[in-house]
Formats: C-alpha cells, sequence, structure tokens
C-alpha cells in the first residue's frame, strides 16, 4: 500500500530534525573534550545551537501543521507550502556549516591532533545533508503528487 506523501513528506521532515537534534546535542557533548582552535570550537558550538534551535522550530510547526491537518484546517498547497519551508529552514542552517567545515579541514591539514575535531563536524554534517536530501524527496513527490 503506498503512503500518502503528505503524510510521508510530514514523516521524513520529522526524522530529519528528529537527527538534526540528536547530532547537535553529540557536537555538544563531544567538541569541548577535543582538541581544537578556540575559534574554531565556538563556531562549532554555535552551529550545533543553531541545528538545535531550527531542530526545535521544525518539531514546533510540524505539531501545528499535525493538528491543522487533522482538524481539516490545512489545504493542500499551504501544506506544500510549510513543509518546503521547513526544508529550506534545515537547509539553511546546513548552509553555514560549509565554511566551518573547510576551516577545521584546514586546520587538521596543519596539524593531526585537529583531525578529530574535522571528523566530529563532517560525519554529522554528511548525516545530516543525507537526512535533509531524503526530506526534499519526499516533499519533492509531494508538490508531484499535487500537480498530477
Amino acid at each position: 500500500m503506498k503512503q500518502n506523501p503528505t503524510i510521508a513528506a510530514v514523516m521524513a521532515i520529522r526524522a530529519c530534525a528528529d537527527t538534526m537534534q540528536t547530532q547537535a546535542e553529540s557536537l555538544m557533548g563531544s567538541l569541548p573534550d577535543v582538541p581544537m582552535d578556540v575559534t574554531l570550537r565556538a563556531r562549532a558550538l554555535e552551529l550545533s545551537a543553531a541545528l538545535k534551535d531550527t531542530s526545535n522550530r521544525v518539531m514546533f510547526e510540524l505539531a501545528l501543521l499535525q493538528s491543522e491537518l487533522s482538524e481539516g484546517k490545512a489545504d493542500a498547497a499551504a501544506t506544500l507550502q510549510r513543509l518546503s519551508g521547513l526544508d529550506a529552514a534545515m537547509m539553511a542552517v546546513l548552509a553555514g556549516a560549509t565554511d566551518l567545515v573547510d576551516q577545521l579541514e584546514k586546520a587538521a591539514e596543519r596539524d593531526e591532533q585537529h583531525e578529530p575535531a574535522f571528523v566530529l563536524v563532517i560525519d554529522a554534517v554528511g548525516i545530516l545533508l543525507q537526512e535533509l536530501e531524503r526530506a526534499k524527496t519526499a516533499t519533492g513527490a509531494l508538490a508531484g503528487a499535487q500537480s498530477s
């Protein structure tokens, strides 16, 4: 049985937000214990906080949307727009990680003791990009279903 595209998109975005929360907490717990430049540590912890904040906002918006959907108060076009906006919010916070990853990589190339910090951040970002791609694919499928 094929899943409703709206439910699939909501579930994929929720999974991405959950993963974002988990990765943020993992980074916040691990980064203080690894050798790294003080400025880069601060930026990495800021990114972690931004990931956590974005995850919380996405989960809140999803809860509101699900409530509206269950009460029949959200139309298809508005639902797609809101879900696309949640994808964009998660994408925006991850876009901020690119420069940090580059700087951490350069630091690791200069001094191998900084490699663990680079690995922690790049692994977290990689996991998040995969989840974001799944969310965007599900939202794209919803858009396709609505246009057909």
